[in-house]
């Protein structure tokens, strides 16, 4: 009981949103591969977001000029922390919406529980985020705070039938914008919260509420909207905007279905985590279907909305869920049955972990040498290239592992065009060129030893001449098949 008593004063003391902030810095410091400066590699998604924001500091316009298929809010918080300072502010930024996303979570969950169970839910959440991290800085982690504040503010209302306000119907829909152009699916999690908040409000006849609460969310979505669309159009008119609302929403719809087999564990790991957690709540929440009802309708719209790739990072939008299915778990009546079904889901949960302690372990105590090995050689092929030309390298298959071996020292040549292999070869830039104005990139960085495409092989033998090439090792853990060794080359046009 006094165990109990001293978790519940740390919990309730002022002082504790800065124990969150503590703990976010240490969880961003220690996992945040692609920002930390405890490591040397940066190569994961998150470096094709910051060559991104480089690409606004340059004043190049995106999705013209460098395009990836996210929403530009992604871009603009990454060319924000670079114009700050470069990653350590990145990292802060991280640290600050993690903290402000764990505040959000800790009054979510003291609506159903408090002190111990309270303090461990917050811990479970934190420990799927763990899991669920690939490196740190992705368009999940982002939107976190934005998706979890609307579900927060349904359970306050269900819990103390404090209407929701005004001022944050308007924030709800800023949220939702924020989200939108950050990566649209990303909001699904408290989309049917806000669906059975309206039905309510139908089912109650508050047609008047109804319709002003619609029309605040629309106004702000519509003021997130605005500001995009006029940045656009400011930077390259009607054709800007149009090339922005394609790449943050149509191209995603083409992603959404495009075919990368994963190992089949990937698939049995990431849809049993969404069964438990699931079959926890509608165990616990069978009665209560004001609870029960949006968070399963927010679950359909995750998984509808998340395509067919499965990606375990996806998972990081559905924490909010988890915990909501955490909270409401009565352990007075079925204590033994919930924690066996907790367990269920968080031992497979564990091998994830492997990833980032892998990264961890192996990045700062056994394996550091070579990544700075790697990364020299690379950064000596980058000197024998004029400061001028560094923005017109093509990065036709390393992916982030080339963005992230860059630095922010250039761009790699990223339009439409030549977005990616998987959806335009070198032989087809030919006719490409007669609709777009289009020059042939100067530098091609690929890894030889990955899957080429053989006109692709044959393109670049007749245009290109190899001008260096060295080992890039990406082996994690010596043991485990986690990384791979690269040879990464770089051509040169040979005109």
């Amino acid at each position: 009981m006094k165990e109990q008593s001293r978790i519940a004063n740390i919990i309730n003391s002022k002082y504790y949103p800065l124990l969150l902030f503590a703990l976010s810095f240490v969880f961003v410091v220690l996992f945040s591969r692609s920002t930390s400066f405890l490591y040397v590699y940066e190569g994961f998604d998150a470096a094709i977001f910051k060559q991104m924001g480089l690409a606004v500091l340059k004043g190049k316009t995106l999705y013209i000029d460098y395009f990836d298929n996210k929403g530009c809010l992604l871009y603009f918080i990454q060319a924000f922390g670079l114009w700050l300072g470069g990653n350590l502010y990145i990292l802060l930024m991280q640290t600050l919406s993690l903290t402000v996303t764990l505040v959000i979570w800790d009054k979510t969950i003291a609506f159903y529980r408090d002190g111990c169970f309270r303090f461990i839910c917050t811990g479970i959440a934190l420990f799927l985020l763990l899991c669920f991290y690939d490196g740190g800085d992705l368009s999940e982690e982002w939107s976190l705070p934005f998706a979890s504040y609307p579900i927060y503010l349904y359970f306050r209302y269900l819990k103390t039938n404090k209407e929701i306000r005004k001022i944050e119907m308007l924030i709800i829909g800023i949220c939702f914008g924020i989200i939108a152009f950050i990566r649209i699916n990303n909001a699904s999690v408290f989309l049917g919260f806000l669906a059975y908040l309206f039905f309510i409000l139908l089912q109650k006849k508050e047609y008047k509420k109804f319709v002003f609460d619609s029309l605040l969310i629309i106004l702000g979505i519509a003021i997130i909207t605005s500001l995009c669309i006029l940045y656009f159009y400011l930077k390259a008119s009607t054709y800007g905007v149009e090339e922005m609302l394609y790449g943050t929403f149509l191209s995603y719809f083409e992603y959404f279905d495009y075919k990368d087999p994963r190992p089949t564990y990937y698939y049995v790991s990431y849809f049993l985590f969404l069964a438990i957690c699931i079959f926890l709540l509608c165990f616990n929440a069978s009665n209560h279907k004001e609870i029960l009802i949006p968070t399963l309708l927010s679950y359909a719209l995750f998984v509808f909305s998340s395509g067919t790739r499965c990606f375990i990072h996806y998972l990081i939008s559905v924490i909010p869920l988890a915990i909501v299915c955490l909270m409401m778990m009565d352990f007075e009546k079925h204590k033994k049955i919930n924690l066996i079904l907790i367990l269920f889901s968080l031992l497979p949960l564990s091998s994830y972990l492997i990833r980032p302690i892998g990264f961890f372990i192996n990045d700062l105590v056994l394996n550091k040498e070579p990544f700075k090995t790697s990364y020299s050689k690379f950064h000596s092929c980058i000197q024998e290239i004029p400061e001028t030309e560094r923005d017109s390298i093509y990065n036709y298959n390393l992916s982030g592992i080339g963005a992230g071996m860059m630095q922010h020292e250039g761009l790699l040549q990223c339009n439409r065009v030549l977005y990616s292999p998987l959806a335009f070869h070198l032989p087809t830039l030919h006719n490409e060129e007669v609709s777009k104005p289009f020059i042939m990139p100067k530098w091609i960085l690929l890894s030889g030893d990955k899957l080429l495409y053989q006109d692709d092989v044959s393109f670049i033998l007749e245009n290109y001449d190899l001008i260096d090439h060295f080992n890039h090792n990406t082996q994690y853990i010596d043991g485990l098949n986690i990384g791979e060794m690269s040879t990464v080359c770089f051509y040169c046009r040979k005109d």
